[in-house]
C-alpha cells in the first residue's frame, strides 16, 4: 500500500473518530456542578452560527423583572483539549419593584445573565457545560445572514 493510500485512511479514522467523542472522558461533576450535554446537528458554515447558553432557575415569581448574574467561564480538559464551560453561583440581579396584584404569582424561568454565555458553534463535540445542582440550562441558536452590509464612511 502506498504512503498516499495509507494518509487518506488515516484522515478517514480521525474524521470518523472525531464525530464520537466517548463523554466518558467529561467528569459527571466539575466543583460540584453538575453536567450538561448539548449536542448540535451539522450544518453547511458552522462559522455563520452561535449558541446563546440561557441558564436559569424555574421558581415562584411575581410580576417584577428579574434575573440572575454570573460569569461562565472557558476551561480545557485535560489531556484531551476539548473545551468545556463553568457557570459561577449566580447570584441575584437587579429587579423591578413594582406593587404587584395580590395572587399574581406564577412559576417561571428566571434566566442567569452575564458574561461569556454565548458560545462558537461546533457539531464535532459535545457542547459541555457544568451549572450548580438548582440551574436548569435551555439555549438558542443564532444564525448570520449570508448578506454582509457596507458601512458608512
Amino acid at each position: 500500500m502506498s504512503l498516499r493510500h495509507l494518509l487518506f485512511l488515516f484522515l478517514a479514522c480521525v474524521a470518523v473518530s472525531a464525530g464520537a467523542v466517548d463523554m466518558s472522558v467529561y467528569p459527571t461533576t466539575v466543583d460540584g456542578r453538575e453536567r450538561h450535554v448539548i449536542a448540535l446537528p451539522k450544518v453547511v458554515d458552522e462559522s455563520r452560527f452561535m449558541v446563546e447558553l440561557v441558564p436559569g432557575k424555574t421558581e415562584l415569581a411575581d410580576c417584577n423583572l428579574r434575573s440572575y448574574r454570573a460569569a461562565l467561564e472557558r476551561r480545557t480538559l485535560a489531556g484531551w483539549g476539548y473545551p468545556f464551560y463553568v457557570l459561577a453561583e449566580p447570584e441575584p440581579g437587579p429587579k423591578t419593584n413594582k406593587a404587584c396584584p395580590e395572587g399574581s404569582q406564577t412559576r417561571r424561568f428566571v434566566r442567569v445573565r452575564g458574561d461569556g454565555l454565548l458560545v462558537p458553534y461546533n457539531s464535532h463535540l459535545p457542547l459541555v457545560v457544568y451549572l450548580p445542582r438548582d440551574v436548569q440550562l435551555k439555549y438558542r441558536i443564532w444564525r448570520a445572514d449570508k448578506t454582509l452590509s457596507e458601512a458608512d464612511r
